[in-house]
């Protein structure tokens, strides 16, 4: 899924970023990050991870605005892989927003990720009981 996401201030050539769905490992919660269209370096989070966040399994607490510009932000939204919840949580000093994936292939991502990090945790839970 290398669908590119153009977004104005974006220091890549062409200009956009790469989404990349997986999970979180401590709860298996949805994780999606970016890297940069030309190089596929880093570019930074869509997501966080908070414990104490009530979100449901097709949903995301998105980073605080310092995290990624907005411009971004506006266009992630814009693609229809993502809808606004109207709820918010604390994130820090700040509030996330949660936002539920609508995308098909992205939760398809989300959900085999999370298969493979089951199976990685119930293996590493048998090796450590034998």
């Amino acid at each position: 899924m290398n669908t590119i996401i153009y977004g104005a201030g974006l220091a890549s050539y062409p200009a956009g970023v790469f989404l990349h769905a997986s999970v979180y490992s401590v709860n298996l919660r949805a994780a999606i990050s970016l890297t940069c269209a030309d190089d596929q370096t880093p570019y930074g989070v869509l997501s966080v991870n908070l414990a104490d966040a009530a979100i449901a399994d097709d949903e995301i607490l998105v980073t605080a605005d310092w995290n990624i510009p907005l411009d971004l932000k506006a266009a992630l939204l814009g693609t229809g892989k993502f809808v606004q919840t109207g709820h918010w949580n604390q994130a820090g000093f700040g509030r996330g927003e949660v936002w539920r994936i609508v995308d098909a292939e992205l939760l398809s991502q989300v959900a085999a990720a999370r298969v493979v990090a089951s199976r990685g945790k119930s293996h590493r839970r048998a090796g450590a009981i034998a």
